[in-house]
C-alpha cells in the first residue's frame, strides 16, 4: 500500500512538471514571436523609401494655358494667366508656372504682374508668386523676387528687397505693402529714394 502511495506521488509530480514545462514553453514562444514581429517591423520601416512629395504625387489635374478670374458682386477684380497649372483639389491649391496677373484699379488703370511661378489658393483667391517679378502701373515698374497677395484685404505684401523705377524717381526698400483699394504704397526697412526734377 505504501508503494502505491509513492508511485502516485511520483506520477503527480511528473504531471505537474509537464504542465510547468508546457506553460514555460508557451511563454517563451510568445516572447520570441513578439521579438520577431518587432524586428521585422523595424526592418520594414528602415527600408521604406521616403514618401513622395504631395506636389509630385497628388496633383488632381494638370492644365496648360490656365486661366482664372476673381470677381466680387459681378465685378472682375483680377484675372490670371499661366502657361501651366497643377491642381491639388484636396488642398484647394494650384501650382502655377509663367504667370501673368492683371488687377483692375480705379480710374480705368491696371496693375500687371509677371512672375516665374506661384501658388494660388483656389478657395480664398490668395496668391504667392516668386521669381523675376515685374509689376507695372505706368509709368512705374516694380521689381522683386517674392510677392504675397491677400484677396480679402486687397493687399499686396512684399517681404523681400524691392525696387520701383519711374520717370522721375527710383525707390528701394527692404519690404513694401500696397493697398489696391486705396492706392496707398508703404515702403519699410532701409527705404532709399532718388528723385529727378523735370524741367520741361
Amino acid at each position: 500500500m505504501g508503494e502505491d502511495r509513492n508511485n502516485l506521488g511520483i506520477k503527480t509530480i511528473t504531471k505537474s512538471n509537464r504542465i510547468n514545462i508546457l506553460i514555460i514553453s508557451l511563454i517563451t514562444l510568445l516572447i520570441i514571436s513578439i521579438v520577431v514581429i518587432f524586428v521585422r517591423h523595424r526592418a520594414v520601416q528602415n527600408n521604406t523609401a521616403a514618401p513622395v512629395r504631395p506636389e509630385a504625387s497628388e496633383a488632381t489635374l494638370t492644365i496648360k494655358n490656365f486661366h482664372h478670374e476673381a470677381s466680387e458682386n459681378g465685378e472682375k477684380k483680377w484675372s490670371l494667366e499661366a502657361s501651366s497649372a497643377s491642381l491639388f483639389a484636396a488642398q484647394n491649391m494650384a501650382q502655377l508656372s509663367d504667370i501673368s496677373v492683371i488687377f483692375s484699379l480705379k480710374k480705368n488703370q491696371n496693375l500687371s504682374i509677371h512672375a516665374s511661378q506661384g501658388v494660388l489658393n483656389t478657395k480664398t483667391n490668395d496668391m504667392i508668386v516668386t521669381g523675376n517679378i515685374r509689376a507695372e502701373v505706368p509709368p512705374y515698374l516694380l521689381k522683386t523676387e517674392s510677392l504675397n497677395y491677400q484677396h480679402a484685404s486687397r493687399m499686396i505684401v512684399i517681404n523681400a528687397p524691392v525696387e520701383i523705377i519711374g520717370d522721375v524717381m527710383t525707390l528701394k526698400a527692404g519690404a513694401l505693402t500696397y493697398d489696391i483699394a486705396t492706392g496707398v504704397l508703404t515702403g519699410k526697412n532701409h527705404v532709399e529714394g532718388i528723385f529727378v526734377e523735370n524741367f520741361k
